[in-house]
């Protein structure tokens, strides 16, 4: 299978006050043409900035993305000017953001926010345009879409809304097509008729989808591969089949063990209430990462190696790529990373405020060496 989309060593950091969010810290996957990736992990693990990462969409100040590589049909879109970034945002690669209600215009009509993208990259005139938006809305299984085009976004339910975007996310018939959480807050009903959407869209315009999903049942059903994402680095990546049959990073098999089951029985042998498995803890700090793997503290098969040296990410079987030193011994070499200018900063704020609680524990009021500079 061709790739159409490689991402190398991804990482994007947030430069605040006196410190830094490690959001995303390395991050490395493939697309392939007319493949769905799934990728999941609890809230705050970076599936989203990964994805407004890949869109060049992260807000600067103070995020910035530090060092890797995003190629899209062979050429790097992290190295293009900003106004050749514009002509591929929404042409070559666009997005289903997650919130539909706050991701489109509240002033501007259906109509217009779709066919402002066809004016943009397809050259066309008004009219033309909103015709093309009206044919767009039907392909996605809006009714009336005449009418639909005039209308704004709060005159629409969440699941019309969610159509909205997806018509606007394929106007261009994108090469790439990120769903950030697309069927979060709709209705069972309305999320099947999302998904087969997306399916039939997939198949009939060859589109390779990253799906972001916290729903497992949803991976299991729509995606070719997925990605298992922890505190801004990915743990494991294989086919949705292998992951389910034989997930091999603990986390992972947290995850699925905390998946309620159809039939299972509620209570135990003693007649006690039986609870769902649950991970312990929460995800680390983004400012401070364990030493050691970022998984050790919560994870019931750590060894001592864990909290000694961070694994590498390695492909166990063929597919099959996995970051746990219970089926491996490689150790992650962590290249430098040029924080520049933001990064100086911080590292300055830091050490102002180390040397004044310094001078405040010991009551002097002369300043420290550290806070002159």
């Amino acid at each position: 299978m061709d790739n159409v989309l490689e991402v190398k060593d991804l990482a994007t950091y947030f430069f605040m006050h006196d410190y830094i969010i490690r959001a995303v810290d390395g991050v490395d996957f493939t697309l392939g043409r007319g493949e769905t990736l799934g990728i999941v992990g609890e809230s705050g693990c970076g599936k989203s900035i990964t994805s407004m990462s890949m869109m060049r969409l992260v807000p600067d100040p103070p995020g910035r993305i530090i060092s890797g590589e995003i190629s899209l049909k062979g050429r790097d879109i992290l190295k293009i000017s900003d106004d050749e970034m514009r002509k591929v945002r929404g042409n070559e690669i666009s997005m289903i953001f997650q919130e539909p209600m706050t991701s489109l215009n509240p002033v501007f009509t259906i109509g217009f926010q779709i066919s402002e993208v066809l004016r943009l990259h397809r050259d066309i005139g008004k009219q033309d345009a909103i015709t093309e938006a009206a044919r767009l809305l039907r392909m996605v299984g809006m009714s009336d879409p005449e009418e639909r085009v005039n209308e704004y976004p709060f005159q629409l339910s969440g699941g019309l809304r969610q159509r909205a975007m997806i018509a606007i996310a394929m106007a261009c018939e994108p090469t790439v097509m990120i769903a950030d959480e697309p069927t979060t807050a709709l209705d069972v009903t309305i999320q099947a008729q999302i998904l087969r959407l997306m399916r039939q869209l997939k198949e009939t315009k060859d589109t390779s989808i990253a799906f972001i999903t916290h729903d497992l049942a949803v991976i299991a059903s729509f995606t070719d591969r997925v990605m298992v994402m922890y505190a801004g680095v990915a743990v494991e990546t294989s086919t949705v089949h292998e992951i389910f049959k034989n997930p091999l990073h603990p986390y992972t098999q947290g995850l699925l063990g905390s998946v309620p089951v159809l039939g299972d029985r509620k209570v135990n042998a003693d007649g006690s209430r039986k609870l769902l498995n649950a991970i312990p803890g929460s995800l680390p700090d983004a400012r401070r990462f364990p030493r050691g793997c970022r998984f050790a503290p919560r994870c019931p098969k750590a060894m001592k190696k864990c909290w000694e040296a961070e694994p590498a990410t390695v492909e166990v079987a063929p597919g099959h790529q996995v970051r746990c030193f219970l089926h491996h011994d490689e150790v992650r070499v962590i290249s430098k990373r040029d924080l520049g200018a933001a990064g100086k900063r911080v590292l300055k704020n830091q050490q102002k405020n180390s040397g004044k609680k310094k001078s405040s524990a010991d009551g002097s009021k002369t300043d420290t060496p550290t806070a002159r500079n």
